[in-house]
């Protein structure tokens, strides 16, 4: 398994870093891209494992319920689920429409619309003491940080050769300032980033065309 300390180490190499001069710069670098490519899905940062438990007379939910709930970069989908497992869609609401409802005379019972606002999800109606799981549908999510050396994930294990690539164009740009270098390791990532783009279209592509709304 490729490690933080593996793909900086394999970036020195690259660019003849003997003596650990840029090895703060490449750390950087290296999260930074990351940081870039981690805003599009790809079929290793889409997830439907992201629950949370409503409670009772809450209608707003954040990071206290679960932490990825601050960082989320796109819903696809969400789901109330009661305790038989029985799962229903929740309907996708601007927070304005959502504001309109969530007065004092709003509902209570099983939540069948939400919105994103702040940060935070939101709701309606407004759970009663039935308690049930909301399931959401993520397509980018961000994984772990990587921290220490030995820290891994799919962006390493699965996109290596990307972030690899997109971590030299930042470090030649902005360190190095080596214009033929930062051209040479774009030219790397785009050709990547489509490579991961087509295969993650493959792995989820159904078979067949959908009719399109004009």
């Amino acid at each position: 398994m490729t490690t933080f300390s593996d793909i900086k180490e394999a970036i020195a190499d690259d660019i003849d870093d003997t003596t650990g001069e840029y090895a703060s710069q490449i750390s950087t670098a290296v999260l930074a891209a990351i940081r870039y490519c981690e805003r599009r899905t790809y079929y290793f940062n889409e997830t439907r494992d992201v629950t949370f438990p409503t409670i009772q007379g809450q209608e707003w939910y954040a990071a206290a319920d679960n932490p990825n709930i601050p960082t989320l970069v796109h819903i696809v989908d969400a789901w109330s689920e009661d305790s038989n497992g029985d799962r229903d869609p929740l309907r996708r609401m601007t927070p304005q429409d959502m504001e309109l409802l969530s007065d004092n005379s709003a509902s209570i019972g099983e939540p069948y619309a939400f919105t994103y606002f702040g940060q935070r999800i939101r709701i309606y109606p407004i759970p009663g003491d039935t308690v049930y799981t909301i399931r959401l549908q993520l397509g980018p999510y961000r994984l772990a940080t990587l921290s220490d050396d030995s820290d891994t994930n799919a962006w390493l294990s699965e996109a290596y050769d990307m972030v690899k690539a997109r971590a030299k164009y930042i470090l030649a740009k902005d360190t190095l300032k080596d214009a033929v270098i930062a051209a040479e390791a774009l030219n790397d990532f785009n050709d990547q980033d489509m490579a991961l783009a087509s295969e993650t279209t493959s792995r989820n592509a159904r078979g067949y065309v959908s009719a399109t709304d004009f």
